[in-house]
């Protein structure tokens, strides 16, 4: 990825890196980004307008390749501090939370809160973004999420419990 691709605006670098017609997986580059713009943002806060400026700020920091596909790695800021990173490879993904406060909720089996996951199986992490396990470090930590359905509970539960009246 080039220096002037780091931290990008999601649209801007979705659509310069549009996938060749040829590939078999180009669809599910459109998914994963739409899913990421229009979805996530909106599940963090229940108001249009405090959507529509996380959407705004979704920030494409690195990249990494799957299936001949180059796939952004994302990064979502919310206002106390707390930032996302997380990258799908159509397998799998991989979110690192790096928060202010300590996270302390039940994310109902999500994830494995014990399991260590290593930078190399963050593909296109800056290596400062792939943290410790949840139970060794609520405040910096990485986590494996098998797909979109377990990412949207992960947002749904964090901003639920986590950010509380900021999410009403």
């Amino acid at each position: 990825m080039t220096e002037t691709a780091t931290k990008m605006p999601l649209q801007e670098w979705a659509n310069n890196h549009e996938p060749s017609e040829n590939l078999i997986f180009k669809d599910g580059y459109w998914e994963q980004i739409r899913f990421v713009r229009d979805t996530i943002p909106y599940v963090l806060t229940k108001t249009y307008k405090k959507g529509r400026i996380i959407q705004e700020n979704i920030r494409v920091i690195s990249s990494h390749v799957s299936k001949s596909v180059e796939l952004p790695v994302y990064q979502i800021r919310l206002n106390d501090g707390t930032s996302f990173t997380l990258r799908y490879n159509f397998h799998d993904w991989k979110v690192s939370v790096d928060s202010p406060t300590p996270v302390e909720t039940d994310f109902m089996g999500l994830f494995n809160p014990d399991e260590q996951i290593g930078d190399v199986y963050c593909e296109g992490f800056p290596v400062e973004t792939v943290f410790s396990s949840y139970n060794r470090n609520k405040n910096r930590f990485t986590v494996e999420i098998p797909d979109e359905y377990h990412l949207f509970t992960f947002f749904w539960i964090y901003a639920d419990k986590i950010l509380g009246n900021q999410n009403k």
